[in-house]
């Protein structure tokens, strides 16, 4: 206490509290350096992406990835299994439209309940509330464009509808332990290179969503394997093995293509809100809700109810 007495620093020889005044900031910029040094995070690093890959190591690996760039349109209609579908023919399902997935007794069954409600004029899909497609419709029974942002560590794939995406990692990770996992409506999407072919395992697909506007359906244990590839620089194929173990017999391959559209076209969001009525345009309803009258589907395209 004597020391730093205001007594003790008036009698200090003469020099000291000069030296003192250097010493301290020398001490505070080393122990900063130290901490620099021992905590990198502190720093800029100059060239590092977010995900820790040197700017030139990352320039590389885009180099070597194919060019998906551009919107893209399915082909072939919005029945998600065109190779089954019954009829044939239909870019848009009608009441009674439907494919064959390998479906168990049950499964089939259900579906076959809601075939017949379509065709008794009770045409009802979840999106004309609003509700997201959800996958695995998203990649098969919904209509483009859709857009695919492919980077080293993730492709990003967008939809022009609801602004939907889906998130596929490709820098490694695998997907949570089975107990930690939780249903979302895309998903959680791994992949990896083989080539050009990009391999996508995804898993944790809610079990309210369709496969396409036929109704089909699917468990919550739904497993979906895709491999996308450019057949030719216009078209992309995905070639897919849907898993189901609660609802099929077996695996369900199907394969879609789309095909890329004029490079001047863009697309901007299309935002639909839950609470949205159904709105009537020269006496005809465009959406149906699941409490509207029977007799509407997504149109205008009126149905007569069938006895």
């Amino acid at each position: 206490m004597i020391e730093n007495s205001p007594a003790s620093r008036l009698i200090e020889p003469p020099g000291v509290s000069r030296r003192r005044a250097l010493v301290r900031p020398l001490l505070i910029g080393a122990a900063l350096l130290v901490c620099l040094t021992i905590t990198p995070s502190l720093g800029q690093q100059s060239g590092v992406t977010p995900f820790g890959v040197g700017q030139a190591e990352r320039a590389n690996a885009f180099a070597s990835l194919p060019n998906w760039s551009g919107l893209w349109m399915p082909i072939g209609g919005l029945i998600f299994d065109l190779a089954t579908a019954d009829p044939k023919g239909h870019a848009i399902p009608q009441p009674g439209d439907r494919e064959y997935p390998p479906y168990k007794a049950e499964w089939e069954a259900k579906y076959k309940a809601r075939l017949d409600r379509a065709l008794a004029g009770y045409f009802t899909d979840a999106i004309t509330s609003c509700l997201p497609h959800g996958m695995p419709r998203l990649m098969g029974g919904i209509p483009g464009p859709l857009e695919f942002v492919v980077t080293p560590e993730m492709t990003f794939i967008l939809w022009e509808y609801g602004s939907q995406h889906r998130r596929i990692y490709t820098d490694g990770r695998g997907h949570l332990p089975e107990e930690e996992r939780f249903p979302t409506w895309s998903g959680h999407s791994i992949g990896h290179w083989q080539g050009d072919t990009l391999v996508v395992d995804t898993v944790g697909m809610r079990d309210d969503t369709p496969y396409d506007r036929s109704g089909a359906p699917h468990s919550d244990q739904v497993h979906l394997i895709e491999r996308m590839r450019l057949v030719d620089k216009d078209t992309l194929e995905n070639n897919m093995t849907v898993e189901d173990p609660v609802a099929f017999t077996q695996p369900w391959h199907v394969v879609r293509r789309y095909r890329r559209i004029p490079s001047d076209t863009f697309v901007s969001d299309v935002i639909c809100l839950e609470s949205q009525h159904s709105p009537i345009v020269e006496g005809q309803t465009q959406f149906i809700l699941p409490n509207d009258p029977p007799g509407y589907i997504l149109g205008p395209m009126p149905v007569t109810p069938k006895k």
